[in-house]
Protein backbone atom coordinates (compact mmCIF):
# COMPACT_ATOMS: atom_id res chain seq x y z
CA UNK A 1 0.00 0.00 0.00
CA UNK A 2 1.25 3.47 -0.89
CA UNK A 3 1.58 5.97 1.94
CA UNK A 4 -0.12 9.38 1.79
CA UNK A 5 2.36 10.89 4.20
CA UNK A 6 5.13 10.42 1.66
CA UNK A 7 3.20 12.47 -0.91
CA UNK A 8 2.57 15.20 1.67
CA UNK A 9 6.26 15.26 2.58
CA UNK A 10 7.19 15.72 -1.08
CA UNK A 11 4.81 18.68 -1.38
CA UNK A 12 6.18 20.31 1.76
CA UNK A 13 9.71 19.77 0.49
CA UNK A 14 8.81 21.88 -2.55
CA UNK A 15 6.91 24.60 -0.65
CA UNK A 16 9.30 27.40 -1.63
CA UNK A 17 9.27 26.46 -5.30
CA UNK A 18 5.50 26.12 -5.55
CA UNK A 19 5.06 29.41 -3.71
CA UNK A 20 7.25 31.13 -6.27
CA UNK A 21 5.28 29.53 -9.12
CA UNK A 22 1.91 30.52 -7.68
CA UNK A 23 3.08 34.09 -7.11
CA UNK A 24 4.63 34.31 -10.59
CA UNK A 25 1.38 33.31 -12.30
CA UNK A 26 -0.56 35.78 -10.15
CA UNK A 27 1.83 38.61 -10.95
CA UNK A 28 1.74 37.89 -14.69
CA UNK A 29 -1.97 37.66 -15.52
CA UNK A 30 -2.79 36.68 -19.09
CA UNK A 31 -6.12 36.43 -20.87
CA UNK A 32 -7.41 33.22 -22.44
CA UNK A 33 -5.27 31.66 -25.18
CA UNK A 34 -2.55 34.24 -24.37
CA UNK A 35 -1.15 32.48 -21.30
CA UNK A 36 2.39 32.21 -22.68
CA UNK A 37 4.29 33.07 -19.50
CA UNK A 38 2.09 30.94 -17.26
CA UNK A 39 2.14 27.85 -19.47
CA UNK A 40 5.90 28.10 -19.90
CA UNK A 41 6.43 28.36 -16.13
CA UNK A 42 4.20 25.33 -15.54
CA UNK A 43 6.04 23.39 -18.23
CA UNK A 44 9.42 24.16 -16.70
CA UNK A 45 8.22 23.17 -13.22
CA UNK A 46 6.88 19.83 -14.46
CA UNK A 47 9.97 19.04 -16.53
CA UNK A 48 12.19 19.79 -13.57
CA UNK A 49 10.28 17.14 -11.63
CA UNK A 50 10.58 14.44 -14.25
CA UNK A 51 7.44 14.93 -16.33
CA UNK A 52 7.50 14.81 -20.13
CA UNK A 53 5.63 17.83 -21.47
CA UNK A 54 4.12 18.32 -24.93
CA UNK A 55 3.20 21.94 -25.65
CA UNK A 56 0.69 23.15 -28.21
CA UNK A 57 -1.63 20.16 -28.01
CA UNK A 58 -5.00 20.38 -29.78
CA UNK A 59 -3.52 23.17 -31.91
CA UNK A 60 -3.56 25.57 -28.96
CA UNK A 61 -0.24 27.31 -28.30
CA UNK A 62 -0.71 27.59 -24.54
CA UNK A 63 -2.18 24.11 -23.97
CA UNK A 64 -0.08 21.19 -22.86
CA UNK A 65 -0.13 17.56 -21.81
CA UNK A 66 2.44 16.42 -19.27
CA UNK A 67 2.88 12.90 -18.00
CA UNK A 68 5.05 10.72 -15.82
CA UNK A 69 4.55 7.11 -16.82
CA UNK A 70 4.88 4.22 -14.43
CA UNK A 71 6.27 0.76 -15.03
CA UNK A 72 3.22 -0.80 -16.65
CA UNK A 73 -0.55 -0.79 -17.02
CA UNK A 74 -2.53 0.89 -14.29
CA UNK A 75 -4.85 3.83 -13.59
CA UNK A 76 -4.39 7.00 -15.62
CA UNK A 77 -5.06 9.90 -13.25
CA UNK A 78 -5.54 13.39 -14.69
CA UNK A 79 -4.95 16.75 -13.01
CA UNK A 80 -6.62 19.74 -14.67
CA UNK A 81 -4.85 23.12 -14.85
CA UNK A 82 -6.44 26.51 -15.44
CA UNK A 83 -4.18 29.56 -15.66
CA UNK A 84 -6.01 32.26 -17.62
CA UNK A 85 -6.88 35.54 -15.94
CA UNK A 86 -9.70 38.04 -16.22
CA UNK A 87 -9.26 41.66 -17.35
CA UNK A 88 -8.86 42.62 -13.68
CA UNK A 89 -6.18 40.00 -13.08
CA UNK A 90 -6.38 36.68 -11.24
CA UNK A 91 -9.67 37.48 -9.57
CA UNK A 92 -10.82 33.90 -10.01
CA UNK A 93 -7.71 32.37 -8.45
CA UNK A 94 -6.50 30.38 -11.44
CA UNK A 95 -2.96 30.83 -10.19
CA UNK A 96 -4.03 28.58 -7.32
CA UNK A 97 -5.72 26.05 -9.62
CA UNK A 98 -2.63 25.72 -11.81
CA UNK A 99 -0.02 25.51 -9.08
CA UNK A 100 -2.08 23.09 -6.98
CA UNK A 101 -2.58 20.79 -9.96
CA UNK A 102 1.09 20.55 -10.91
CA UNK A 103 2.21 20.24 -7.30
CA UNK A 104 -0.44 17.62 -6.61
CA UNK A 105 0.76 15.59 -9.58
CA UNK A 106 4.42 15.92 -8.61
CA UNK A 107 3.68 15.08 -4.98
CA UNK A 108 1.73 12.01 -6.07
CA UNK A 109 4.43 10.77 -8.46
CA UNK A 110 7.30 11.33 -6.03
CA UNK A 111 5.29 9.97 -3.13
CA UNK A 112 4.46 6.75 -4.97
CA UNK A 113 8.01 6.21 -6.16
CA UNK A 114 7.43 3.20 -8.41
CA UNK A 115 3.93 2.61 -9.73
CA UNK A 116 2.01 1.04 -12.59
CA UNK A 117 -0.10 3.53 -14.51
CA UNK A 118 0.27 7.13 -15.59
CA UNK A 119 -0.01 10.55 -13.95
CA UNK A 120 -1.13 13.22 -16.39
CA UNK A 121 -1.35 17.00 -16.08
CA UNK A 122 -3.46 18.81 -18.66
CA UNK A 123 -2.92 22.50 -19.29
CA UNK A 124 -6.30 23.78 -20.41
CA UNK A 125 -6.32 27.43 -21.51
CA UNK A 126 -9.16 29.95 -21.60
CA UNK A 127 -11.73 28.68 -19.14
CA UNK A 128 -13.05 32.23 -18.79
CA UNK A 129 -15.08 33.83 -21.54
CA UNK A 130 -16.37 30.57 -23.04
CA UNK A 131 -12.96 29.75 -24.52
CA UNK A 132 -13.47 26.12 -23.55
CA UNK A 133 -9.91 24.84 -23.51
CA UNK A 134 -10.94 21.60 -21.80
CA UNK A 135 -13.60 20.85 -24.42
CA UNK A 136 -11.14 21.59 -27.22
CA UNK A 137 -8.57 19.22 -25.72
CA UNK A 138 -11.21 16.55 -25.25
CA UNK A 139 -12.43 16.86 -28.83
CA UNK A 140 -8.83 16.52 -30.04
CA UNK A 141 -8.46 13.21 -28.19
CA UNK A 142 -5.94 14.52 -25.67
CA UNK A 143 -7.94 13.02 -22.78
CA UNK A 144 -8.92 9.70 -24.36
CA UNK A 145 -6.86 7.58 -21.97
CA UNK A 146 -7.84 9.31 -18.72
CA UNK A 147 -9.60 7.16 -16.14
CA UNK A 148 -10.48 10.18 -13.99
CA UNK A 149 -9.84 13.91 -13.76
CA UNK A 150 -9.67 16.21 -10.76
CA UNK A 151 -9.10 19.78 -9.72
CA UNK A 152 -9.66 22.29 -6.94
CA UNK A 153 -11.10 25.77 -7.41
CA UNK A 154 -10.69 28.53 -4.81
CA UNK A 155 -13.85 29.95 -3.30
CA UNK A 156 -15.23 31.64 -0.18
CA UNK A 157 -15.76 28.24 1.49
CA UNK A 158 -14.45 24.70 1.21
CA UNK A 159 -17.32 22.70 -0.29
CA UNK A 160 -17.43 19.19 -1.69
CA UNK A 161 -20.77 19.37 -3.50
CA UNK A 162 -19.95 22.14 -5.95
CA UNK A 163 -22.67 23.13 -8.39
CA UNK A 164 -22.03 24.52 -11.87
CA UNK A 165 -24.64 25.66 -14.36
CA UNK A 166 -24.56 24.94 -18.07
CA UNK A 167 -23.85 28.11 -20.08
CA UNK A 168 -23.80 29.35 -23.65
CA UNK A 169 -22.79 32.81 -24.89
CA UNK A 170 -24.19 34.51 -27.98
CA UNK A 171 -23.76 37.75 -29.88
CA UNK A 172 -26.73 39.47 -31.53
CA UNK A 173 -25.85 41.99 -34.22
CA UNK A 174 -28.70 44.20 -35.45
CA UNK A 175 -28.59 45.90 -38.85
CA UNK A 176 -30.73 48.94 -39.62
CA UNK A 177 -30.45 51.93 -41.92
CA UNK A 178 -28.64 55.21 -41.14
CA UNK A 179 -30.31 58.59 -41.47
CA UNK A 180 -29.95 62.13 -40.13
CA UNK A 181 -31.64 61.97 -36.74
CA UNK A 182 -32.83 65.57 -36.92
CA UNK A 183 -33.52 66.25 -40.61
CA UNK A 184 -35.03 62.94 -41.76
CA UNK A 185 -35.30 60.29 -39.03
CA UNK A 186 -38.16 58.68 -40.96
CA UNK A 187 -35.65 57.58 -43.59
CA UNK A 188 -33.73 55.46 -41.09
CA UNK A 189 -34.17 52.12 -39.36
CA UNK A 190 -32.78 52.26 -35.83
CA UNK A 191 -30.60 49.36 -34.80
CA UNK A 192 -30.33 50.82 -31.30
CA UNK A 193 -34.10 50.50 -30.86
CA UNK A 194 -33.79 46.85 -31.81
CA UNK A 195 -31.15 46.14 -29.21
CA UNK A 196 -33.16 47.99 -26.55
CA UNK A 197 -36.24 46.01 -27.53
CA UNK A 198 -34.30 42.77 -27.21
CA UNK A 199 -33.40 43.62 -23.62
CA UNK A 200 -37.06 44.41 -22.96
CA UNK A 201 -38.10 41.08 -24.48
CA UNK A 202 -35.57 39.19 -22.36
CA UNK A 203 -36.74 40.97 -19.22
CA UNK A 204 -40.34 40.10 -20.06
CA UNK A 205 -39.36 36.48 -20.59
CA UNK A 206 -37.95 36.23 -17.05
CA UNK A 207 -41.50 36.04 -15.64
CA UNK A 208 -41.82 32.51 -17.05
CA UNK A 209 -38.31 31.15 -16.55
CA UNK A 210 -37.09 28.99 -13.69
CA UNK A 211 -35.44 30.80 -10.76
CA UNK A 212 -32.32 28.72 -11.38
CA UNK A 213 -31.75 30.20 -14.85
CA UNK A 214 -29.57 33.22 -15.58
CA UNK A 215 -29.67 35.53 -18.60
CA UNK A 216 -27.24 38.43 -18.46
CA UNK A 217 -26.27 40.75 -21.29
CA UNK A 218 -24.24 43.75 -22.32
CA UNK A 219 -24.38 46.16 -25.25
CA UNK A 220 -21.06 45.96 -27.06
CA UNK A 221 -21.94 48.54 -29.69
CA UNK A 222 -24.79 51.01 -29.51
CA UNK A 223 -24.18 53.66 -32.14
CA UNK A 224 -21.58 56.38 -32.56
CA UNK A 225 -23.25 59.80 -32.33
CA UNK A 226 -26.70 60.96 -31.29
CA UNK A 227 -27.52 62.82 -34.50
CA UNK A 228 -27.32 59.73 -36.71
CA UNK A 229 -29.86 56.91 -36.59
CA UNK A 230 -27.58 53.91 -35.78
CA UNK A 231 -27.49 51.21 -38.43
CA UNK A 232 -25.41 48.74 -36.42
CA UNK A 233 -25.59 47.57 -32.80
CA UNK A 234 -24.46 44.46 -30.97
CA UNK A 235 -25.51 42.79 -27.75
CA UNK A 236 -23.90 39.82 -26.06
CA UNK A 237 -25.69 37.51 -23.65
CA UNK A 238 -24.61 34.74 -21.30
CA UNK A 239 -27.37 32.19 -20.84
CA UNK A 240 -27.30 29.65 -17.98
CA UNK A 241 -29.47 26.75 -16.86
CA UNK A 242 -29.21 23.76 -14.56
CA UNK A 243 -28.78 21.20 -17.36
CA UNK A 244 -27.70 21.25 -21.00
CA UNK A 245 -31.23 20.25 -22.03
CA UNK A 246 -32.77 23.20 -20.17
CA UNK A 247 -30.07 25.45 -21.58
CA UNK A 248 -30.94 24.52 -25.17
CA UNK A 249 -34.58 25.48 -24.59
CA UNK A 250 -33.62 28.77 -22.95
CA UNK A 251 -31.18 29.66 -25.74
CA UNK A 252 -33.94 29.28 -28.30
CA UNK A 253 -36.20 31.58 -26.29
CA UNK A 254 -33.47 34.23 -26.10
CA UNK A 255 -32.90 33.93 -29.84
CA UNK A 256 -36.61 34.52 -30.36
CA UNK A 257 -36.35 37.66 -28.22
CA UNK A 258 -33.77 38.93 -30.71
CA UNK A 259 -35.79 37.88 -33.75
CA UNK A 260 -38.88 39.59 -32.36
CA UNK A 261 -36.92 42.77 -31.66
CA UNK A 262 -35.60 42.80 -35.22
CA UNK A 263 -39.04 42.21 -36.70
CA UNK A 264 -40.73 44.90 -34.62
CA UNK A 265 -38.17 47.56 -35.57
CA UNK A 266 -37.63 46.65 -39.22
CA UNK A 267 -34.05 45.49 -38.62
CA UNK A 268 -32.31 42.26 -39.39
CA UNK A 269 -30.27 40.31 -36.85
CA UNK A 270 -27.26 38.02 -37.07
CA UNK A 271 -26.99 35.48 -34.26
CA UNK A 272 -23.64 33.84 -33.51
CA UNK A 273 -22.45 31.62 -30.68
CA UNK A 274 -19.38 32.85 -28.85
CA UNK A 275 -16.78 30.25 -27.97
CA UNK A 276 -17.86 26.90 -26.53
CA UNK A 277 -20.98 26.08 -24.56
CA UNK A 278 -20.34 24.59 -21.12
CA UNK A 279 -22.26 21.71 -19.57
CA UNK A 280 -23.38 21.41 -15.97
CA UNK A 281 -21.10 19.59 -13.53
CA UNK A 282 -21.62 15.92 -12.72
CA UNK A 283 -19.32 15.44 -9.75
CA UNK A 284 -18.22 11.83 -9.22
CA UNK A 285 -19.61 10.74 -5.86
CA UNK A 286 -17.10 7.87 -5.76
CA UNK A 287 -14.20 10.31 -6.01
CA UNK A 288 -15.83 12.95 -3.80
CA UNK A 289 -16.00 10.50 -0.88
CA UNK A 290 -12.25 10.06 -1.13
CA UNK A 291 -11.39 13.75 -1.31
CA UNK A 292 -13.85 14.60 1.48
CA UNK A 293 -12.15 12.14 3.84
CA UNK A 294 -8.73 13.45 2.86
CA UNK A 295 -9.75 17.04 3.53
CA UNK A 296 -11.23 16.05 6.87
CA UNK A 297 -8.02 14.22 7.77
CA UNK A 298 -6.14 17.42 6.95
CA UNK A 299 -8.37 19.32 9.39
CA UNK A 300 -10.16 21.29 6.67
CA UNK A 301 -13.48 22.88 7.65
CA UNK A 302 -15.99 21.59 5.08
CA UNK A 303 -19.18 23.52 4.40
CA UNK A 304 -22.31 22.66 2.44
CA UNK A 305 -22.93 24.34 -0.90
CA UNK A 306 -26.10 26.40 -0.67
CA UNK A 307 -27.93 26.03 -3.99
CA UNK A 308 -29.46 29.49 -3.54
CA UNK A 309 -26.02 31.07 -3.70
CA UNK A 310 -24.71 32.53 -6.93
CA UNK A 311 -23.66 29.73 -9.23
CA UNK A 312 -20.93 29.81 -11.84
CA UNK A 313 -20.09 27.74 -14.90
CA UNK A 314 -16.96 26.04 -16.22
CA UNK A 315 -15.79 23.77 -19.01
CA UNK A 316 -14.89 21.19 -16.37
CA UNK A 317 -18.59 20.39 -16.60
CA UNK A 318 -18.05 19.14 -20.16
CA UNK A 319 -15.36 16.73 -19.01
CA UNK A 320 -17.50 15.46 -16.14
CA UNK A 321 -20.07 14.13 -18.62
CA UNK A 322 -17.46 11.89 -20.26
CA UNK A 323 -14.84 11.05 -17.59
CA UNK A 324 -15.28 10.55 -13.82
CA UNK A 325 -14.36 14.03 -12.56
CA UNK A 326 -14.53 16.24 -9.53
CA UNK A 327 -14.14 19.94 -8.92
CA UNK A 328 -14.02 20.81 -5.23
CA UNK A 329 -13.96 24.34 -3.85
CA UNK A 330 -11.26 25.25 -1.35
CA UNK A 331 -11.61 28.22 0.98
CA UNK A 332 -9.51 31.35 0.49
CA UNK A 333 -10.33 32.34 4.08
CA UNK A 334 -12.31 35.34 2.89
CA UNK A 335 -16.02 36.00 2.21
CA UNK A 336 -15.03 37.64 -1.08
CA UNK A 337 -16.60 36.15 -4.21
CA UNK A 338 -14.72 35.29 -7.42
CA UNK A 339 -14.22 37.89 -10.17
CA UNK A 340 -13.79 40.72 -7.68
CA UNK A 341 -10.74 42.70 -6.60
CA UNK A 342 -11.23 41.45 -3.04
CA UNK A 343 -11.04 37.84 -4.21
CA UNK A 344 -7.85 38.54 -6.15
CA UNK A 345 -6.37 40.00 -2.98
CA UNK A 346 -7.17 36.76 -1.14
CA UNK A 347 -5.39 34.69 -3.83
CA UNK A 348 -2.11 36.61 -4.01
CA UNK A 349 1.28 36.11 -2.40
CA UNK A 350 1.98 33.53 0.26
CA UNK A 351 -1.71 33.44 1.17
CA UNK A 352 -2.55 32.14 -2.29
CA UNK A 353 0.36 29.70 -2.24
CA UNK A 354 -0.78 28.27 1.10
CA UNK A 355 -4.22 27.62 -0.43
CA UNK A 356 -2.60 25.93 -3.42
CA UNK A 357 -0.51 23.71 -1.14
CA UNK A 358 -3.59 22.64 0.83
CA UNK A 359 -5.33 21.73 -2.43
CA UNK A 360 -2.24 19.96 -3.78
CA UNK A 361 -2.08 17.75 -0.69
CA UNK A 362 -5.73 16.75 -1.02
CA UNK A 363 -5.26 16.04 -4.73
CA UNK A 364 -2.17 13.92 -4.13
CA UNK A 365 -3.81 12.01 -1.27
CA UNK A 366 -6.81 11.24 -3.48
CA UNK A 367 -4.43 10.04 -6.18
CA UNK A 368 -2.83 7.69 -3.65
CA UNK A 369 -6.28 6.28 -2.86
CA UNK A 370 -6.83 5.53 -6.54
CA UNK A 371 -3.47 3.80 -6.95
CA UNK A 372 -4.10 1.79 -3.78
CA UNK A 373 -7.46 0.39 -4.93
CA UNK A 374 -7.97 -0.68 -8.54
CA UNK A 375 -11.75 -0.94 -7.98
CA UNK A 376 -12.16 2.82 -7.54
CA UNK A 377 -11.81 3.67 -11.22
CA UNK A 378 -14.22 0.92 -12.25
CA UNK A 379 -16.76 2.06 -9.65
CA UNK A 380 -16.47 5.69 -10.77
CA UNK A 381 -17.00 4.75 -14.41
CA UNK A 382 -20.09 2.66 -13.58
CA UNK A 383 -21.49 5.53 -11.52
CA UNK A 384 -21.03 8.01 -14.39
CA UNK A 385 -22.64 5.62 -16.86
CA UNK A 386 -25.62 5.23 -14.54
CA UNK A 387 -25.97 8.99 -13.97
CA UNK A 388 -25.75 9.68 -17.68
CA UNK A 389 -28.46 7.12 -18.37
CA UNK A 390 -30.78 8.77 -15.85
CA UNK A 391 -30.59 12.21 -17.47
Amino acid sequence: MYCKNKAIEEIEKNRTEITELCEYIFENPELGFQEFKSSRALKEFLEKHGFTVEMGVAGLETAFRAEKRGTGEGPVVGFLCEYDALPNGHSCGHNIIASSAVMGAVGLADGLGEYAGNIVVLGTPSEEGSGGGKELLYQAGIMDDLDCAMMFHPGPKTVINDILLAIAAYSFTFHGKPAHAGACPDKGISAVEAVVQMFNNVNGMRVTTKPSTRVHGIIKQGGAVTNVIPDLTEAQFGIRAVTKEELNELVERVKNCARGAALSTGCTVDIKEIGVSYMDLINSEVLLKLVEKNLADMGEQIDVRDATEGLGSSDVGNISHRIPTFQVMISVNSPAVPHTEAFAEACKGEKGADIAIRAAKALAMTGVDIFNDSAIVADAKRELEQKSGER
